[in-house]
Order: structure tokens, then C-alpha cells, then sequence
């Protein structure tokens, strides 16, 4: 792609995911810092700052892994009314505002980023391990929820329902850990094996 292409996805992308990220925190407003320990809040303010500011190659694949990955568990578990764990029949987690916040970091902003990202691969390619590594994040995000579920008090501390400790109990919930780390695994590779076709 060209560069003014690029350009402009790079420009977009900020503006869509910096919008989602204001629509987010007015809908959290009662409750800002919960906000934070979001998987999809935290990935989506790293990769705010660098498309803004830059970043190395290996750090740009890393998290538009992570929001693809976001994406996928968005669109086929979280807003799945046939899924066990749509949070659509959650009147705490809907609003017009909330409902537009996840629509933008959930749905427009991976696509862009993917979009982004393919139009500047990186020059030099990744190996299969990388996307082993790039599951230590999520692991540590994993503990420190789980971690934070099992201290806290509140009803929601576990943040999504397939996470939910007390409902679902510790083996469900870590095959569903599985899964998930399975499919950003599934996804990192795909970039893995794009940079390597790139870079023939």
C-alpha cells in the first residue's frame, strides 16, 4: 500500500480507538479505575500510544494480535445471544454510550488495525516462537484477575462471565482459558506466517 494510505489508516484507527476509549471511561464514570483492568482497555491504550507515538515491529504485531483476538471473543462470546456467556442479557453492561464504546474497540477499531498492520508488515520475519510469547500478557492478566476475584467482595470482580470463578468454578473457567489461548495463539501465528510470505 501507499503511503498515504497508510497514513490514514494509522490516523483513523487512533481516532476510532481514542473515541471508543472516552465513550468507555463516561460509561464507567461511577467506577473509572475498574475500567483499567479490562483486557481489551489496557491493549487498546498501549496501541493508542503506539500508533501516536511508535513502535518496533514486534510490539505493533503483539498487540494487534491481542485486538483481533478481543474481536473474536467480542463478536462469537460476549455479544452472542446464543452464548453462554453474552453479556447482551446484562442491563449493567449495556447504556447507548457503553453499547457504542464496545462497538468502536471491539468491532471497527481490529479491523483497522489488522488493515494497518498489513500494510506495513514487518521487513523482517517472525519465527513460531514469538506467538508462543506472545501468550505470557494475557497469563499475567489471567493471575491478576483471578488473583482480584478471589480477594475482592464485588459481585462482577472477575470482570466476564467466563471468568467467573464462583458461578462456573476454577476447571471451567481455565478451559475456557484454554480456548482463548488457543485462538490467539491460532491468530498470532497467522501473523507469524504473514511476515514470513512478506518477507520472501
Amino acid at each position: 500500500m501507499t503511503g498515504d494510505v497508510t497514513r490514514a489508516l494509522r490516523l483513523g484507527t487512533a481516532a476510532v480507538v481514542a473515541v471508543g476509549l472516552v465513550l468507555a471511561l463516561v460509561a464507567a464514570r461511577d467506577d473509572p479505575v475498574e475500567l483499567l483492568f479490562y483486557f481489551t482497555v489496557q491493549v487498546d491504550l498501549a496501541y493508542l500510544v503506539v500508533l501516536l507515538a511508535g513502535g518496533g515491529d514486534r510490539l505493533r504485531t503483539a498487540l494487534t494480535v491481542y485486538l483481533v483476538g478481543t474481536a473474536v471473543v467480542f463478536v462469537l462470546v460476549l455479544a452472542n445471544p446464543w452464548s453462554r456467556y453474552a453479556m447482551v442479557a446484562n442491563a449493567d453492561a449495556r447504556g447507548t454510550i457503553s453499547d457504542a464504546a464496545n462497538l468502536l474497540l471491539h468491532v471497527v477499531a481490529p479491523p483497522l488495525a489488522a488493515a494497518h498492520w498489513l500494510s506495513r508488515r514487518p521487513r523482517v520475519a517472525l519465527r513460531p516462537a514469538y506467538a508462543l510469547g506472545l501468550l505470557g500478557y494475557p497469563l499475567v492478566w489471567l493471575t491478576v484477575i483471578l488473583v482480584r476475584g478471589a480477594l475482592g467482595g464485588a459481585e462482577d470482580r472477575y470482570l466476564y462471565p467466563f471468568l467467573d470463578v464462583p458461578r462456573l468454578g476454577y476447571p471451567t473457567v481455565a478451559l475456557n482459558a484454554v480456548l482463548f489461548a488457543a485462538s490467539l495463539l491460532v491468530i498470532a501465528l497467522t501473523a507469524v506466517h504473514l511476515t514470513r510470505r512478506h518477507g520472501r
